[in-house]
């Protein structure tokens, strides 16, 4: 079965209540400054940010997670997008965020080349 597939078919087996955990789910809030996955109409998960585009550098501050979503991922998601952003705008990333921290920590064989201190 294809990637492309197989993502369409696990889509559709998600109901529009939990969407959010799709990575299509995380959308650049450029206004705010945050990777935002919306939960409901008054409820966000996001990952705050800033970018210095004289050194071409983001910063990742903060990661917020509300009670309703906590423990399905959204935490990973967000730092996920937030490096995918960086990747495609040649930025280098700055870790200010302890959970940005873990989940490099996980994942650093992907992602050192494109973190700083």
């Amino acid at each position: 079965m294809s990637c492309l597939l197989s993502a369409r078919l696990l889509t559709s087996r998600i109901s529009t209540t939990r969407a959010y955990c799709t990575a299509t789910g995380v959308k650049n809030d450029t206004q705010r400054n945050k990777f935002v996955i919306e939960l409901s109409k008054n409820d966000e998960a996001y990952l705050q940010y800033t970018v210095d585009h004289n050194a071409n550098l983001i910063r990742f501050q903060h990661t917020y997670v509300p009670d309703a979503g906590k423990g399905k991922g959204l935490g990973k998601k967000l730092v996920e997008s937030a490096f995918q952003y960086a990747i495609a705008q040649k930025m280098l990333v700055k870790l200010e965020c302890d959970f940005a921290v873990k989940y490099f920590k996980d994942n650093q064989s992907t992602y050192k080349a494109y973190v700083t201190k």
